[in-house]
């Protein structure tokens, strides 16, 4: 995390890949609402949110469990990285998701992703069949051992290239 608090450019590194995984998405996609040092997704959700034939959904936590939600709209996130309640299509539940676009501190050579240590994203990925998409700055690529629950991701966008697993 301290690399990413430490980055000038974010707003710029963040746009970089939002341009590098637009072509890549289609269908039902699940992006995270970032807050903090992230990868910001606020460009990424309203150019999706713009595209004709994709669905765009955010997760909505809650007590450690990811509700994927069809957004309408893109507003200010709480701590968590929930939308207000207006934001959200609450009627809309998804059959299936595409690809679900997902945060990570830090990823490994093997998809591995070291999220915020609550297993949100691991539990979900075990319910759910989709192509897995972590969001990074260059700088976040580092080494360490998965653990038995962690569940790789299928690919990595960072400002510098697209990583496939």
């Amino acid at each position: 995390m301290e690399y990413r608090n430490g980055l000038l450019n974010k707003p710029q590194l963040s746009h970089a890949i939002a341009d590098k995984i637009l072509p890549m998405l289609h269908g039902t996609v699940m992006v995270y609402i970032s807050i903090g040092s992230e990868v910001s997704t606020d460009f990424l959700t309203d150019k999706l949110l713009g595209m004709d034939g994709v669905t765009v959904l955010a997760p909505y936590t809650h007590s450690g469990i990811i509700v994927p939600k069809r957004i309408i709209s893109r507003g200010e996130a709480d701590r968590m990285g929930n939308l207000p309640r207006e934001c959200y299509n609450n009627s809309y539940i998804p059959s299936k998701i595409d690809f679900c676009i997902t945060p990570l501190l830090g990823f490994n050579e093997l998809g591995y992703r070291i999220g915020y240590g609550k297993g949100c994203y691991d539990r979900f990925f075990a319910e759910y069949s989709t192509f897995k998409i972590g969001l990074a700055f260059s700088g976040q690529a580092i080494k360490f051992m998965p653990e038995a629950h962690d569940i790789p991701l299928d690919c990595c966008v960072t400002d510098k290239n697209v990583i496939y697993f």
